[in-house]
């Protein structure tokens, strides 16, 4: 094979040489350097162990600036942002779990300049697993609604995407849509719909109207979650209507049990396909927000643009969270 000669970018004409370590080019006489070096003074970034210091272990960036010699607060708190960046810039090499999906979401609200943000946190877990893997977290502005949440679902792999057989999410508008249209299961946090009930019954020094019909329909709204279908299943929901069609005390505790019998399908999913192996709450997906929320409390969290470049450093090097089904939890 005969040699093949280099050519000058330039021109793409004959090269010669120019000294030891530069070429010229034949037709315009530029010359370049072989091996160029790096231009400008080194780069100076805060090590990967830095970032599991502020971000894991809850170290503070004075705490870290002052363990440097010779370094001060200021040009610290430059250098972690500088590998913050650098660190998401990179692609997210957190493996997803392999066969059918169960995707778990969650929204965090903020305020920036008197507009709501919401932070949606998404999750996959493997049906035969009891691990969920977060995927890098979207912001949107604006309240939550069956668009913004189909923004966030837009971002999942579509590899990913096609595998997901089931949807566990709060009772938000939009939802029932959302899995419809993506021919989900859809399963509606438990621990959110006893929760408003909870408040209600258990607040101290308060006498609230109706209380003893609160506490039959807390008892029957725990009995309908946990049985079997059958006779008993259905002669609790019929005293539910019964005692909806009555003062409860509030409208709100009304609304409250006509959507549940509404919705209880949704609720019993977990029972209904067992197969899946569902979590019958998004408990997995409000822990991870709950560690972003603290993380944010008092070193970030300005602006939607830092919210995001800190949740997802967070998230990439904390991944992973137990997720069990229904048989495992005790709600």
């Amino acid at each position: 094979m005969p040699p093949q000669h280099a050519k000058s970018p330039c021109c793409c004409q004959p090269v010669v040489r120019f000294g030891r370590r530069r070429r010229q080019c034949t037709r315009c006489k530029k010359t370049w350097s072989i091996r160029p070096k790096k231009r400008g003074r080194p780069s100076k970034l805060a090590s990967k162990s830095a970032l599991s210091d502020v971000l894991l272990d809850g170290y503070s960036l004075q705490h870290l600036a002052l363990r440097s010699p010779g370094m001060k607060l200021p040009a610290f708190r430059k250098r972690f942002r500088h590998a913050l960046r650098r660190f998401i810039s990179g692609p997210n090499v957190t493996k997803l779990p392999q066969g059918p999906l169960i995707l778990l979401m969650d929204g965090l609200w903020f305020r920036f300049a008197g507009k709501p943000w919401v932070l949606y946190l998404i999750a996959l877990r493997a049906c035969n697993e009891q691990r969920a893997v977060f995927l890098d977290p979207v912001i949107i502005e604006g309240k939550e609604g069956f668009h913004k949440w189909e923004q966030a679902v837009a971002t999942i792999p579509a590899e990913a995407r096609g595998r997901i057989h089931a949807l566990v999410v709060d009772n938000l508008r939009g939802m029932e849509k959302l899995a419809r249209q993506h021919l989900w299961a859809l399963q509606l946090c438990q621990f959110h719909l006893l929760l408003k009930l909870q408040v209600q019954r258990t607040r101290p020094n308060r006498a609230l109207r109706g209380g003893s019909i609160r506490l039959e329909i807390y008892r029957l709204i725990r009995k309908a979650l946990d049985l079997p279908e059958g006779v008993e299943l259905y002669a609790s929901l019929d005293q539910l209507r019964r005692l909806e069609k009555t003062s409860c005390g509030t409208k709100r505790i009304r609304a409250m049990v006509r959507e549940f019998i509404r919705c209880v399908g949704f609720y019993r999913t977990c029972r209904s396909k067992p197969d899946l192996n569902l979590p019958a709450t998004t408990n997995a997906v409000e822990s991870m927000g709950s560690v972003v929320r603290e993380m944010l409390r008092n070193r970030s969290g300005s602006n939607p643009r830092s919210v995001l470049l800190w949740a997802t450093a967070l998230i990439r090097l904390r991944p992973y969270v137990t997720c069990n089904g229904k048989n495992y939890q005790q709600i």
